[in-house]
Order: structure tokens, then C-alpha cells, then sequence
């Protein structure tokens, strides 16, 4: 099943300020929902029961690849645009999931995604206010 899942917001702040929170997922990342990614190692990050891999990608100011579970193939990344007023911060996931994850994607991982980027958005104003 493929998968595609766009979040994003013109943020009042310039695109700089904006990137070096994206930078810091501590500082905007909705504990209260789902704990932070930990570090397992420098550039690696477990977030549930996937672990993401930071990668370079043209665009992004920060971008990812889950590299487990192997039934869930996926990047996700955030951009930033100039926009009038400020920077658009988009969020982007984009890959397929594989059987059993087919399911888990609809029922447990996509509604979760969609609250917890809508949190991070939400971070990202009040930390720039």
C-alpha cells in the first residue's frame, strides 16, 4: 500500500529561527502524546517500534528513513518554504507499507502521526510567539 502524508503551516517566524527548532526535536516534540525519539547512536533514532535513520535529502531541512520495521518503507522529511508572513513548514511522508503494516499503518501509526505533527506545528508557533 502506498503511502503519502503531507502536514504543514505558514509559522510567523523567519525560515532560520524555524530550522533550528525543527533541529531539536526536544524542543517541539508533543511528549504528552508519544515520548521523543531517542538517539540509539549518532544518526539513528528509535521512535516506537521504528527506527529511523537521519539522511541527507535535496530540499529538507531535516529528513528521515525508516529502516525497521521491514515491512514499513518509508522517508519522512520537513521543508521550509519563505512564504508572505513568515515560513511554511511542511512535513512529508512518503513509502509503502507491507502486510501486516498495511493495517497497522491505517489503525495505529497514521492516526498517531496526524496528531503528533499537528503537535509539533502547534510547538513551533508557541516557540516562536
Amino acid at each position: 500500500m502506498k503511502i503519502r502524508d503531507v502536514h504543514e503551516r505558514v509559522v510567523a517566524a523567519p525560515p532560520e529561527r524555524v530550522a533550528a527548532l525543527v533541529a531539536d526535536f526536544d524542543a517541539i516534540w508533543p511528549t504528552w502524546i508519544a515520548p521523543a525519539p531517542r538517539q540509539l547512536e549518532p544518526g539513528h533514532y528509535q521512535a516506537g517500534f521504528m527506527v529511523w535513520e537521519e539522511v541527507e535529502r535535496p530540499g529538507a531541512i531535516r529528513a528521515f528513513r525508516v529502516i525497521s520495521p521491514e515491512g514499513f518503507q518509508a522517508e519522512h522529511w520537513f521543508e521550509l518554504e519563505s512564504s508572505e508572513g513568515g515560513a511554511l513548514l511542511r512535513h512529508t511522508v512518503d513509502g509503502e507499507a507491507f502486510g501486516e503494516y498495511e493495517a497497522i499503518w491505517r489503525q495505529r501509526i497514521a492516526p498517531l502521526h496526524a496528531l503528533i505533527l499537528q503537535a509539533i506545528l502547534d510547538n513551533v508557533e508557541t516557540a516562536v510567539a
